[in-house]
């Protein structure tokens, strides 16, 4: 049974793999992947990563404008801004991932139990067998008494 928690966090990913289905990818139109499914953590791997500002473009010097300042603030607070996305991004597919793995330990504990269940079973049925066995050699005995005692 899936938690609230799970719920929420798979309605995240919907939200953002729909958000992700709107940027245009490079070869998104090709049919090379007909019948491929993509999951929500392997889009998030596919946006692209911008490149970091380089030290030139961070530094203020006293001869730069007002406006070139501005440029650069804004370059840097879009960077800013491109990495919280990208930590957000990570958090959630980190979130997935446990979901998953959360999900796959109940699963293996399901089967954990219906196997030992299956063995129990298995061993009174061999149980059953050997009863059986022993009560067919009692008749079988019984039966080769009973035409001896009438052959004689």
């Amino acid at each position: 049974m899936l938690t609230l928690k799970a719920c929420l966090r798979r309605l995240k990913a919907r939200i953002v793999n729909e958000e992700i289905r709107e940027t245009k990818f490079v070869n998104e139109e090709s049919d090379d992947d007909e019948g491929y499914n993509e999951t929500p953590q392997m889009a998030m791997r596919k946006t692209r990563v911008r490149k970091r500002p380089r030290e030139d473009d961070i530094k203020i010097r006293k001869e730069d404008s007002r406006d070139e300042i501005k440029e650069k603030f804004g370059s840097l607070k879009e960077s800013f801004n491109d990495t919280k996305d990208n930590v957000t991004r990570l958090q959630f597919e980190v979130d997935c991932l446990r979901d998953e793995r959360e999900e796959m330990e109940e699963e293996m504990r399901l089967q954990r139990v219906e196997l030992l269940k299956l063995i129990e079973f298995t061993k009174v049925l061999k149980q059953e067998r050997e009863g059986d066995k022993n009560t067919i050699k009692r008749q079988q005995e019984m039966i080769t008494n009973i035409t001896c005692g009438m052959v004689k």
